[in-house]
């Protein structure tokens, strides 16, 4: 058999070992699982900041060496020892960059799903919402409405309160 039709027979087993560790959830993580997953941060108040960007539809720790202006940036807020919430917004101050494209919000849920699925729901605000499927996790986004540098998109991901 070539090896490049082994290669493809091995896939499925590839990937069914493989995606569980790309869709671990983030929330509920402590500051070295944080830092061994996105790299440094850092501290601001009570929350870290850590630095990352899409690379193959997946998010990935950004480079010192990158140019910082087209990643994102996830303020991360403890829940005590644990996260219990991560805002993601551009890394830019060009309102024409500020907007996130729909596409890395879905990769952002898609990576904090551990498996499971968003739901859609409706809220008073009229903002995209998402419970995830275990009701751990509530998600909304918050799109630029001015167009200007301050008023960038916001992805937040929360433990859900109920």
């Amino acid at each position: 058999m070539p090896i490049f039709a082994r290669l493809l027979k091995g896939l499925p087993v590839f990937m069914a070992l493989v995606l569980p560790m790309l869709a671990s959830a983030n929330i509920g993580e402590d500051i070295g699982q944080l830092r061994e997953r996105y790299g440094s941060a850092k501290a601001l108040g009570g929350q870290m900041l850590f630095q990352v960007h899409v690379v193959d539809g997946q998010l990935v720790r950004l480079p010192p060496s990158a140019d910082q202006r087209e990643g994102y940036s996830i303020s991360v807020y403890f829940d005590g020892v644990h996260s219990g919430m991560e805002i993601f917004t551009r890394n830019t101050v060009d309102p024409t960059k500020a907007e996130m494209p729909q596409l890395d919000v879905d990769l952002i849920l898609a990576a904090e799903s551990d498996g499971k699925t968003w739901n859609a729901v409706q809220v008073h605000s009229g903002k995209p919402t998402w419970v995830r499927s275990d009701g751990k996790l509530i998600a909304r986004f918050s799109p630029s409405s001015s167009g200007k540098a301050g008023d960038a998109s916001a992805l937040v991901i929360m433990l859900n309160g109920k």
